[in-house]
């Protein structure tokens, strides 16, 4: 029986604590607080255009409707902390924004902000408490591209505000009453144990690299797996039958072990208010063809046709986006997990997985071979769809295209079936323990440096070709030639290594940044070629804005400095120096 069809058993205070404490007025007032954070970030960046030409407009409407909850930015500015040290702007305006609510919320109690705040506050509480049926509202289906050019899209789920601090709460809460119950295979979306902080792909990475150097001169058989579209292939009874087994483990650690029945409630929700037929197929293919007329979204009907043996199921697919949703991944794996674990009893061998990717690796080819076969039992019995593993016969180029790859050998290259490289959580790493960022991450980075050079280059230039005519007209700008150029440097700079300040000590890549994502490189051998690839895509961009403006109408600066705009910030503000010990 699933948990959904339970009884709700009478709740002591203890089993009910953590839940009421997440949902507390403290706690909803502090995700608020976030969002709002978010949106300082969001507009920063849109200010950066609106600073440079006044035809670029830095709010919106709905930007407006949501800041009025709030007071204003001179009022809570004196609140953020003092010391930046390590904290991004991000994490001082939560906290500034969290100090100044809690303490003016009393002293200004009759302002419009502080009785909106309320209100907002006392509305979400009230749908979580309340003895009615819980209910998620529909969530809007963005498209997003896979692929830059190509026409495959993936279904962004945005709920609105109130489902979404919801939603956020609710994981939370089941992370924390159910994270024990999880395997140590398990390395995404986890809590930290015993003050720890929980596990990231870094440390995914030292394993690796503590397996490699531990069988470096005699090799290993490695084989990885990619399931399908994995949210959208997740059936509703799997992820609900999946939350019940999970309980049963969580309970046989820990025999006093309540899960609240109004986190089910929602958790139930959740599941209801979307799948894949319902709110992608048959709603949003029509839509999507106004932006791409080849665009589709792409589902594995054929292979969810074999899972379920007959037409796929209307409840299949869960939102991708949602915090429940990244839940959702360890439950429904964790069987998964469990099967492999009692199979190491039998072989030695090494499985680790990432939300829906997962790497084998082990010493004897026959036991890799019986992991994997385990592991796609597991997905079968799941309904879940894999991509063909794809026989690795000799390394070449068409071997970084398979998603999942049957068991190889990795180790030196004297062998004519060995394959030098592995790839898992964004790195790869060679068998002598050389490390380097995965290709797609690094021309990921490089798009994203493009476009803000793009759309300065629009601003700058409305309706201008890049090689096209320049237009008849005059365009107000506030900045001169020098200071537009070195404020492009200075932004780009701060997305790809982060406020680096000369003269003070440093462990390892700033946080906020591109570099910080890959921070598993920090003192480890790599190849240095492939960041300084990025360094000089960098400064080509900032070149591209140095020639194009010489065309617009000059505009005098106010500023005395702006002369004396460095034209290369050297090293320690370089990709490759974020990486090396001082």
């Amino acid at each position: 029986m699933a948990y959904a069809d339970h009884k709700p058993q009478r709740r002591s205070s203890d089993d009910s604590d953590l839940f009421t404490q997440l949902f507390s007025e403290r706690s909803v007032i502090l995700e608020l607080c976030k969002e709002r954070a978010k949106l300082a970030k969001k507009r920063n960046d849109k200010q950066f255009l609106h600073r440079i030409s006044k035809r670029i407009s830095p709010v919106n409407s709905q930007d407006l409707e949501f800041e009025v909850m709030f007071p204003s930015r001179r009022k809570w500015h004196s609140y953020r902390p003092g010391k930046r040290d390590a904290s991004s702007s991000y994490e001082l305006n939560t906290k500034g924004l969290f100090r100044a609510v809690l303490r003016l919320r009393v002293l200004e109690q009759h302002e419009t902000w502080a009785v909106r705040i309320k209100e907002q506050v006392d509305r979400i509480r009230g749908r979580v408490f309340s003895e009615e049926k819980f209910v998620f509202s529909a969530p809007k289906i963005h498209p997003i591209e896979k692929e830059k050019g190509g026409h495959k899209y993936g279904p962004l789920a945005v709920f609105p505000l109130d489902d979404k601090i919801i939603d956020c709460l609710t994981a939370r809460y089941l992370r924390r009453t159910l994270d024990g119950a999880l395997r140590d295979s398990c390395l995404a979306f986890r809590c930290g144990k015993d003050g720890n902080r929980p596990p990231t792909i870094h440390d995914a990475l030292l394993q690796l690299l503590n397996v490699n150097r531990r069988h470096r001169n005699a090799g290993l058989y490695v084989a990885e797996c990619d399931i399908k579209s994995f949210y959208d292939c997740v059936a509703h009874s799997v992820a609900r039958n999946a939350l019940s087994d999970l309980m049963l483990d969580a309970k046989r650690r820990n025999q006093e072990l309540r899960v609240d029945s109004r986190a089910l409630a929602i958790y139930d929700a959740y599941l209801r208010a979307y799948s894949f037929q319902r709110n992608v197929k048959s709603r949003q293919e029509s839509l999507l063809a106004n932006k791409d007329a080849l665009g589709e979204f792409s589902s594995p009907g054929n292979e969810l046709q074999q899972c379920h043996g007959v037409t796929a199921p209307d409840d299949v697919g869960v939102p991708q986006g949602g915090a429940i949703s990244c839940f959702i991944a360890n439950v429904v794996l964790h069987d998964a997990d469990k099967k492999l674990d009692r199979l190491k009893r039998k072989g030695s061998f090494r499985y680790l997985r990432y939300c829906d990717d997962m790497i084998l690796l082990a010493s004897e080819l026959k036991v890799c071979e019986r992991a994997y076969a385990c592991y796609s039992d597991a997905l079968n019995a799941n309904l879940l769809p894999m991509h063909k593993a794809m026989p690795v016969v000799k390394y070449a180029a068409t071997f970084w295209k398979g998603k999942s790859k049957a068991p190889y050998f990795w180790g030196r290259d004297d062998r004519d079936e060995a394959v030098p490289w592995i790839q898992f959580v964004g790195y790869q790493v060679r068998y002598d323990g050389l490390v380097r960022v995965r290709p797609s991450s690094l021309k990921k980075q490089k798009q994203k440096m493009t476009e803000v050079a793009d759309d300065l280059l629009s601003a700058l230039n409305p309706g201008r070709r890049r090689r096209g005519p320049i237009p008849p007209f005059a365009i107000e700008l506030r900045k001169s030639n020098n200071q537009i150029t070195h404020r492009l440097r200075q932004k780009l700079m701060s997305m790809t290594v982060g406020r680096v300040r000369l003269g003070t000590s440093s462990e390892g890549p700033r946080p906020m940044c591109w570099a910080n994502g890959f921070k598993g490189l920090w003192g480890r051998r790599t190849i240095p070629e492939s960041l300084k690839v990025l360094d000089r895509h960098r400064e080509r961009q900032v070149r591209r804005i140095i020639k194009r403006p010489s065309a617009r109408p000059k505009h005098k600066s106010k500023k005395s400095d702006a002369k004396n705009v460095l034209p290369y910030y050297g090293s320690p503000f370089s990709f490759l120096a974020q990486f090396r010990r001082r």
